[in-house]
């Protein structure tokens, strides 16, 4: 198995603000490559001299540790079903229109509402968080990180606006819940660039942050989310994480209940609750109730990029090919022309179309999407791009690589 160093989706536990919507590209983010680090088991080596092995290995260890004493909540909250988090009266209007926008994918128009906000409440953290939201969905859904500046920049006043107006309205949960959020973004970008302990505080700020909302406002559901996120992916994925930190319970099932709780009773994370459960599910291999999270998403939201992608990676488990095929041929359709291009996703997209040729029997058509789809590899900017969520761009371009290799194969 072939990781980047420090890097898998158990430090997805850190970025578990309320409106996080890619905790799963940091399991793929690009590290040099003298920095990979190549697992077998348990046995592993490091491109490092010893001493330097030594550290990173001493802090991969202390942040596991540090990580998995966060405080976390063990019980679900009984409430009366139809039961739904209160709102946010300061914002609930404007709010609701504006994540209403982000799940039409029309993320300009989200940016202008929520940049607004913040000029007409400029010492308030709501208005800057969900502009960092909305940055990080849009370059998620699309796979580019043209706007990273703006989203750090916002989570950055949300969490100053945030302490300081704490200070005067002290018993107010959204505060915390603002305040938390915006903390979980920071602690994403300092994992991403090695500050293990600033991610450790930050996530556990956050975290604590979270809890005291829920103190104030125990009907305030929507911090399920967060803490469902927290729950699973902090053991997900990684069986050497689940060896080496064996002292942490496998709370993944417990995560997945979470969420759900936060579609039923939260007021403004539902839509976001769905995609983050799909992907989960998925995750966990449960492709067959990920597939009704995202049909019962589907009807009441139009598909957008995330959750088109996610039927798309759904309908391969499945083996219905034609639906996959139309399936990313209509988001490479949607890609090729976009301003902000992402040639990585692109290039995926071609893999699973020529997958789906190779599978109906179309052998010559599946070989010539391999070979247009491995020239256009050869032309992306890796520093302008996010990696998928479940393969890095390397690991996609192998399996092109592969496939073609079979296609000449049966010629």
């Amino acid at each position: 198995m072939h990781i980047k160093v420090l890097f898998t989706k158990y430090f997805a536990v850190i970025d578990f603000s309320q409106m996080t919507f890619e905790m799963t590209t940091l399991c793929h983010s690009e590290v040099p490559a003298e920095e990979s680090v190549t697992l077998k088991g348990l046995i592993y080596d490091v491109i490092y001299p010893f001493p330097v092995k030594l550290c990173i290995v001493s802090l991969w260890f202390g942040v596991l540790s540090l990580c998995s004493f966060l405080p976390a909540k063990d019980e679900l909250p009984v409430v009366p079903p139809g039961a739904i988090a209160p709102m946010d009266t300061l914002f609930h209007r404007p709010l609701s229109r504006g994540l209403d926008l982000v799940y039409q994918d029309r993320f300009p128009a989200a940016i202008a509402l929520f940049d607004s906000l913040a000029q007409v409440f400029p010492d308030h953290p709501a208005p800057n968080f969900y502009l960092a939201a909305t940055y990080q969905t849009w370059m998620s859904s699309y796979r580019f990180n043209g706007f990273q500046e703006e989203l750090e920049a916002n989570v950055q006043r949300a969490i100053d606006k945030g302490n300081e107006l704490l200070e005067v309205r002290r018993d107010d949960p959204w505060l915390n819940f603002y305040i938390g959020a915006a903390y979980g973004y920071r602690a994403f970008f300092r994992v991403r660039s090695f500050n293990w302990i600033g991610a450790y505080l930050d996530g556990k700020k956050g975290i604590g942050n979270f809890h005291r909302a829920l103190e104030k406002e125990p009907a305030l559901y929507d911090v399920y989310l967060g803490l469902g996120s927290y729950h699973y992916w902090r053991t997900a994925r990684s069986k050497f994480i689940r060896v080496i930190a064996f002292w942490m319970s496998d709370k993944r099932d417990f995560g997945l209940k979470q969420i759900d709780f936060s579609i039923r009773h939260g007021r403004y994370c539902p839509a976001e609750s769905f995609l983050v459960l799909a992907t989960a599910q998925f995750d966990y291999g449960q492709y067959q109730a990920a597939l009704q999270t995202l049909q019962e998403f589907h009807r009441d939201h139009r598909p957008v990029m995330s959750s088109r992608y996610l039927e798309g990676r759904l309908r391969i488990e499945a083996g219905e090919w034609e639906r996959v095929e139309q399936i990313f041929r209509d988001l490479l359709a949607r890609l090729e022309p976009y301003p902000y291009p992402s040639v990585g996703y692109q290039v995926e997209c071609q893999y699973w179309i020529a997958r789906a040729l190779t599978e109906k029997g179309e052998a010559a058509a599946a070989l010539e999407r391999c070979r247009k789809a491995l020239a256009l590899a050869e032309t992306r900017d890796k520093d302008g791009e996010l990696e998928s969520q479940f393969e890095s761009f390397d690991d996609i371009k192998s399996m092109l690589e592969d496939l073609e290799k079979a296609l000449l194969q049966k010629r």
